[in-house]
């Protein structure tokens, strides 16, 4: 009887570990594993510096500036304390490399011709194009 009393105490825990492993098992109401109906119903979203070709339809924008200001309007933010209002300059854009100027051009470029934007910090956007990107730089590569 003892030993049958002695074993009881680690039957339960077993019985409990293996109750809590089965959260991932298929429901038998709707067929799907509750951590796949999780991921279906989180949106998909890429980095916070970046907005690919597929995050770009779902947001209804029709040129490439609506789409950051949808998608990711950080990126339209000054980073570093300042804004437009105490006089310091624009973020820089590129289009497909080259410097595009103020952020209304990017009104020209139709949100389907855009493949991926991306925004560079005042240190990257430095680096890659010289001095004059104190709030850092976004880049908009268009389809060809």
């Amino acid at each position: 009887m003892q030993t049958t009393i002695k074993r009881f105490p680690a039957f339960l825990l077993v019985v409990s570990l293996v109750g809590c492993a089965g959260g991932g098992e298929k429901s038998a109401a709707s067929g799907t594993s509750a951590t796949a109906a999780m991921t279906a119903a989180a949106a998909p979203r890429g980095s916070t510096n970046v907005i690919v070709e597929s995050e770009i339809p779902p947001s209804g924008a029709q040129n490439a500036l609506e789409v950051i200001q949808r998608v990711r309007p950080s990126m339209l933010r000054a980073r570093n304390g300042t804004t437009e209002e105490t006089g310091v300059m624009d973020i820089v854009f590129y289009i497909d490399g080259a410097r595009a100027g103020e952020r209304q051009a990017l009104t020209a470029i139709p949100a389907s011709n855009v493949r991926e934007i991306r925004y560079l910090n005042a240190t990257d956007a430095t680096t890659r194009f010289g001095t004059g990107h104190a709030l850092g730089a976004i880049i908009v590569s268009t389809k060809r």
